[in-house]
């Protein structure tokens, strides 16, 4: 095995890490909404949010990491779908930091919450989805990476069903398809994952 191919090993196996952690942190945010859902005990919101913010995460790092990969097939498909990474990253990160700096300076979250906070949370959503979206592409140009583009697919897709049924029926029911939505979007980060592992 050469050095670039021993190089390529390791970039991918670390893909795999991260997009498996993500699939079974998306699958324990499932597990909490079904258990909100099902028991009398009203199970916070907050709850639930976390393990799918730190899948969602780290679903996005293992997009950092599948760039070289994804810049071999299609130079401009790879370089927006990082650049989104980044910016998903910058408004999480930046969400983050006051959620925190909040809770430790006042004990609380204020309620509501300011408009700028809600739009760094859709500028979150709507960047994860088009990283998602080019690294697919980019992957799907690639005949012999075409499984690895059909599995980037998969969450687009029901982020897309969502946005759809948002349209229609309104924003709470496209909300309330998570509970099935992100379990297929967990199973996907698993089969990701392990077919980066080969």
């Amino acid at each position: 095995m050469n050095r670039l191919t021993m190089n390529t090993h390791n970039v991918l196996c670390w893909d795999a890490r991260f997009f498996m952690i993500a699939g079974v942190f998306m699958l324990i945010n499932t597990v909490m909404l079904w258990a909100r859902f099902y028991l009398d005990h009203q199970l916070s919101i907050l709850w639930p949010a976390i393990p799918a913010v730190i899948g969602l995460a780290a679903g996005v790092f293992g997009l950092f990491k599948l760039y070289t990969p994804a810049v071999n097939n299609a130079p401009f498909m790879a370089k927006s779908g990082v650049s989104f990474a980044f910016l998903a990253c910058f408004s999480l990160g930046s969400a983050a930091i006051w959620l925190f700096g909040m809770s430790l300076l006042y004990g609380a979250v204020p309620q509501p919450t300011p408009q700028w906070f809600t739009l760094l949370i859709v500028i979150f959503m709507v960047a994860v989805v088009l990283a998602f979206l080019c690294y697919a592409i980019a992957f799907l140009r690639c005949e012999a990476q075409r499984k690895i583009g059909y599995l980037l697919s998969v969450p687009v897709a029901m982020w897309a069903l969502m946005l759809v049924v948002c349209s229609i029926k309104g924003m709470e029911a496209g909300l309330s398809l998570d509970y099935y939505t992100n379990a297929v979007i967990s199973v996907a980060f698993l089969a990701l994952g392990f077919s980066l592992r080969k």
